[in-house]
């Protein structure tokens, strides 16, 4: 379960970025491109957030001592909260700037 938390940011994006490329496959013109961007810009943003989040939110935030498991859930979902809509929309940006649409062209 360790190792979930762990690499939550990097399964965070790229299921963002999988979800995106499902729903947007036939309008991205560049396919490899958007997964590499948009997973790298999704997991930079989501380890900015966890580092912020671990200043913000105290480490006895459930009301008992640090080493209560207790504390490192709330403390992911509170981080989860934050990170999972912001890459979802920061996805979607990446996407939507390398498809080939109207507003794009000069």
């Amino acid at each position: 379960m360790q190792g979930f938390y762990v690499l939550w940011p990097y399964l965070l994006a790229a299921a963002v970025v999988l979800f995106w490329l499902a729903l947007l496959r036939r309008r991205i013109d560049r396919k490899l491109q958007f997964v590499i961007v948009a997973f790298v810009a999704c997991a930079i943003s989501n380890m900015m957030i966890e580092f912020a989040c671990a200043y913000l939110v105290p480490l006895d935030i459930a009301g008992t001592p640090p080493p209560d498991i207790r504390n490192l859930r709330l403390r992911f979902l509170i981080t989860a909260a934050i990170q999972a809509p912001v890459a979802l929309v920061l996805a979607y940006y990446i996407a939507a700037r390398t498809r080939v649409d109207r507003w794009q062209q000069p």
